[in-house]
């Protein structure tokens, strides 16, 4: 996923956005973002549009607009290339707020790394089992997030997912499937309700022993998303924060109605301000086992890899939604879509089936 673009976004939740559906071939919905506005007709005399002309120009505020120049900075972040794009008044001031927020990246990466031995994730799959574990607060906002995703899909999306995804690892590397009992022991592992969360302690439990997280399908999105919000601390409003194909928007580039993202697939870009948007896919993560399609895509329902070939593109409020529910919808298909919408308000769906 690339985008033509520029760069803006704020640490406060950003109201959800009116969306112009445009229909187009084999794709389920398309999606235009772009802010709230509202149009009135008026009648005004000659002399008072030119007061009105002349006093927005003295407005304070509306001047130096024009000053803001584009900056772009790209780094290897959670095992992808993570870009920064943004508008700031000049380079100092645009570097040191990309290096502040590859810092901010790089934090997150060391608490929700599933890589990592030492990440503070991986030090609470190895308590599974056993009394509660205080957690950061960044590792509890992605669990609790992941958990009510989990809910609202009947778990489509599952962070609890780990073991299965580490026996599909293994399969696609040597080439051979896992066995039915291989399957059966990681898949009676897997289940989102034996997450057990305490906010006013601030703790995670993993309830049965053997038990292990992968935020895979929620990480990137979380981690852009505070990107945009932590550029937004720092007074940058105009901003692009992407991690592979998961990329979250704040305020438009100058000038323009919202930033232009490309999507493989879709005839036309999306246009989004303040916003995320991710795209799940086995365009380039699939293999085939004896004969048969499998995806990277693993159900949590089943333990298994999805058999079909299919695109999901979410455009949600949060980059934590867009993320986690482009795989739900990946695997729950169309027909599902319409109460997603409605669980996460603001959200919308592309579906592609190949």
């Amino acid at each position: 996923m690339t985008d033509p673009a520029t760069a803006k976004h704020d640490h406060r939740q950003p109201r959800p956005a009116p969306i112009a559906r445009i229909p187009f071939i084999r794709i389920t919905s398309f999606v235009l973002l772009s802010n709230c506005t509202r149009t009135w007709n008026v009648r005004v005399s000659p002399l008072a549009a030119v007061l009105v002309a002349f006093l927005t120009l003295l407005a304070p505020g509306c001047t130096g607009r024009g000053s803001l120049q584009r900056h772009e900075f790209t780094r290897l972040c959670m095992g992808v290339q993570a870009r920064i794009v943004l508008f700031a008044e000049n380079s100092q001031t645009a570097s040191s707020a990309a290096a502040l927020t590859f810092h901010r990246l790089a934090e997150l990466d060391g608490c929700m790394s599933d890589y990592r031995p030492a990440s503070e994730l991986m030090q609470l799959c190895r308590n599974a089992g056993q009394p509660p574990t205080p957690v950061s607060q960044d590792l509890f906002d992605i669990l609790s997030e992941a958990f009510q995703i989990s809910r609202a899909t009947g778990g489509a999306f599952d962070p609890t997912i780990g073991p299965c995804v580490a026996l599909w690892r293994a399969a696609r590397r040597s080439g051979q499937p896992p066995t039915p009992e291989e399957l059966q022991i990681a898949h009676s592992l897997v289940d989102w309700r034996l997450l057990e969360l305490d906010a006013n302690a601030c703790t995670a439990r993993l309830a049965k022993p053997g038990m292990k997280l992968d935020l895979g399908g929620i990480a990137k999105g979380f981690a852009a998303d505070r990107g945009v919000r932590f550029l937004r601390t720092q007074g940058i409003d105009r901003c692009l924060v992407a991690l592979a194909g998961d990329i979250a928007v704040g305020d438009p580039p100058p000038d323009k109605k919202g930033w232009s993202i490309e999507v493989p697939g879709l005839p036309v870009p999306l246009i989004l301000r303040n916003c995320a948007v991710s795209t799940s896919g086995d365009a380039e993560q699939s293999f085939d086992s004896q004969g048969r399609h499998v995806s990277h895509i693993i159900d949590p329902r089943t333990g298994v890899g999805a058999p079909y070939r299919r695109q999901a593109t979410t455009v949600a409020p949060r980059g934590e939604w867009a993320d986690a529910l482009s795989t739900a919808a990946y695997l729950l298909g169309p027909n599902e879509t319409p109460s997603l919408e409605q669980a996460f308000p603001g959200t919308h769906f592309t579906i592609i089936d190949h």
